[in-house]
C-alpha cells in the first residue's frame, strides 16, 4: 500500500519543480486574457471605460486562434493556465475554450464576477474541475457593492453564481479590493466567505488604467495606514507576513535584477488581441502578433525583461524590506512613469507593513 505525500513533500516538491522550471526558463505558467469586455462598470477598473473596450470585440482572437495558442503553450511545457478577463464567460466560447484547456493536460485557475455562473458553466466545472475559482466582490451588501461595480443587481447576480459553485464541488475563494467605499464592510466580506466554505484574499492593489493611464482608480485609495491595519488584522495574517518577510531576510541580497519575479523566467501574459508580455502589468514588454511561434517569441523578447537590471540601491526591492513589499517595477512605471521611482504611497505602506509585521 503507497503511503500519501505529506503536504510538506508535496510543497517541497512543488518548490524543487518550479527551481527546475525556472533553470531551464520553461513557461510553465500563462495567464490567459480571454477578453477586456465585462458586465461591470467599476470605477476602480485598470481597464479603464467599458465602453471602449466592447468597441474592440472584433479584434479579439477569435475561437480557433485562442485554442490554437493554448496547444502551442502546452507543447512549450505550460501546466497552468489562469483564464481571466474582464470577465471570460462573457465570450459565448467559454466553455469551448475552457474544455480545451483542461484537456491539453493543463491545470485551470478562474478569475471571473460570478455573474455569467449558470447551472451549465457549474456542469462544465463538476465534470473538469479547475483548480480553483475567485470571484471578486466589492461589498458585503447590494448597496456597497453595486455602488463600486455601477450595476444595480450585480451584488445578487454574483451571489447567484457564488452559490452554484459549492454545490459542483468546487474550491472557491471570493476577494476583494479594500478601497474608500468599502472599507466599512471588508471584515463582514470575509466573514460572508467563512460561511459558505471559501477562502478569502484582500488587497489595497488600485493603479492606474492600463491604456491611457487614467489615474481615476488611484482616488479610492484607503490611507497607507488603513491599508497595513487590515492587512494585520488578524493573528493569521500577521503571521504570514511575519514568515514572508523573514523568508526574503534569508535569502542573499545581492540580486541586481530589475524584475525577479517569475515574469519571462516561468510565466508569461496572452491578451484577448494575440499580443504576448511577461506579465500582466509589463505592457512595456509587450510583443504584438506578428506571425511567429509562441516558442520563438518565448525565447526572444519576452525574455527580454530578465535582462534589466537595478540603476539604484535602496528602496522596497532590496534589503530588510523585499519582504514587505506588493508592488514592482511594473506598478511603478504605471503610477511614476519610471520603473525603478515608487510612489510616496507605495513607499510608506512598505514600511508601514514591515514596522507593523515585525513589531514584538
Amino acid at each position: 500500500m503507497s503511503c500519501p505525500v505529506s503536504s510538506l513533500e508535496d510543497a517541497r516538491w512543488t518548490e524543487a519543480f518550479r527551481l527546475r522550471a525556472a533553470r531551464a526558463r520553461i513557461p510553465i505558467a500563462a495567464t490567459l486574457e480571454l477578453t477586456r469586455r465585462c458586465p461591470l462598470r467599476c470605477a476602480h477598473c485598470y481597464l479603464g471605460d467599458q465602453a471602449a473596450q466592447a468597441r474592440r470585440r472584433g479584434e479579439e482572437l477569435d475561437t480557433a486562434a485562442v485554442k490554437a495558442a493554448v496547444s502551442d503553450w502546452a507543447a512549450a511545457g505550460c501546466l497552468y493556465v489562469t483564464i481571466t478577463g474582464g470577465d471570460p464567460m462573457v465570450r459565448e466560447d467559454f466553455a469551448e475554450i475552457y474544455r480545451h484547456v483542461r484537456e491539453s493536460g493543463m491545470v485551470a485557475t478562474v478569475f471571473c464576477t460570478g455573474m455569467l455562473v449558470t447551472e451549465a458553466i457549474a456542469d462544465l466545472f463538476r465534470e473538469l474541475p479547475p483548480r480553483k475559482v475567485e470571484i471578486s466582490l466589492y461589498g458585503a451588501t447590494a448597496a456597497t457593492h453595486d455602488a463600486a461595480t455601477g450595476v444595480v443587481g450585480s451584488h445578487a447576480r454574483a451571489w447567484a453564481g457564488i452559490r452554484r459553485l459549492p454545490a459542483a464541488g468546487v474550491r472557491l475563494v471570493l476577494k476583494t479590493l479594500l478601497m474608500k467605499t468599502n472599507r466599512h464592510e471588508l471584515a463582514e466580506i470575509e466573514k460572508q466567505a467563512a460561511e459558505i466554505g471559501a477562502g478569502f484574499r484582500h488587497d489595497a492593489a488600485l493603479f492606474p488604467c492600463l491604456e491611457g493611464g487614467s489615474r481615476a482608480p488611484l482616488a479610492l485609495r484607503v490611507p497607507p495606514e488603513e491599508a497595513v491595519a487590515a492587512d494585520m488584522a488578524t493573528p493569521e495574517r500577521r503571521a504570514m507576513w511575519r514568515d514572508k518577510i523573514g523568508q526574503m531576510a534569508a535569502r542573499p541580497d545581492d540580486d541586481d535584477r530589475l524584475y525577479p519575479c517569475s515574469a519571462g523566467l516561468t510565466q508569461f501574459h496572452a491578451d484577448p488581441f494575440g499580443g504576448l508580455s511577461p506579465c500582466l502589468m509589463a505592457t512595456a514588454y509587450r510583443c504584438a502578433p506578428d506571425g511567429r511561434s509562441f516558442y520563438t517569441r518565448w525565447k526572444g523578447e519576452l525574455g527580454e525583461i530578465r535582462r534589466r537590471r537595478r540603476t539604484t540601491t535602496g528602496g522596497s526591492f532590496a534589503g530588510e524590506l523585499r519582504g514587505a513589499c506588493t508592488h514592482c517595477p511594473a506598478f511603478n512605471r504605471l503610477e511614476t512613469g519610471d520603473e525603478e521611482t515608487e510612489s510616496d504611497y507605495m513607499k510608506q505602506t512598505t514600511r508601514l507593513r514591515y514596522a507593523a509585521a515585525m513589531e514584538k
